[in-house]
């Protein structure tokens, strides 16, 4: 992602070729038809949609952020909520 701005209390949006200082993997579960993958696309690519299709499966997306100057990649996996993908 582009170097940024900060988002508020000392956090902000880093460079893709710096030194990964954390990694955090985060995972999106819950029913379907909820949100969680409009939670993703905003955190993630700072996008929302009133229309969205259902996920198939798992959808991941990276991201990384500085905060406090630490460079923290968080990996998000969005899973789908309908019974059909229930482990």
């Amino acid at each position: 992602m582009a170097s940024g701005g900060g988002r508020g209390g000392g956090v902000g949006y880093g460079d893709s070729n710096q030194k990964i200082d954390y990694v955090f993997k985060v995972l999106l579960i819950g029913d379907s038809a909820v949100g969680k993958s409009q939670i993703l696309a905003r955190f993630a690519r700072n996008e929302f949609s009133l229309y969205s299709k259902a996920t198939i499966g798992v959808e991941l997306q990276t991201c990384t952020l500085v905060i406090e100057h630490k460079s923290v990649k968080a990996q998000i996996w969005d899973t789908a909520g309908q019974e059909q993908y229930l482990i």
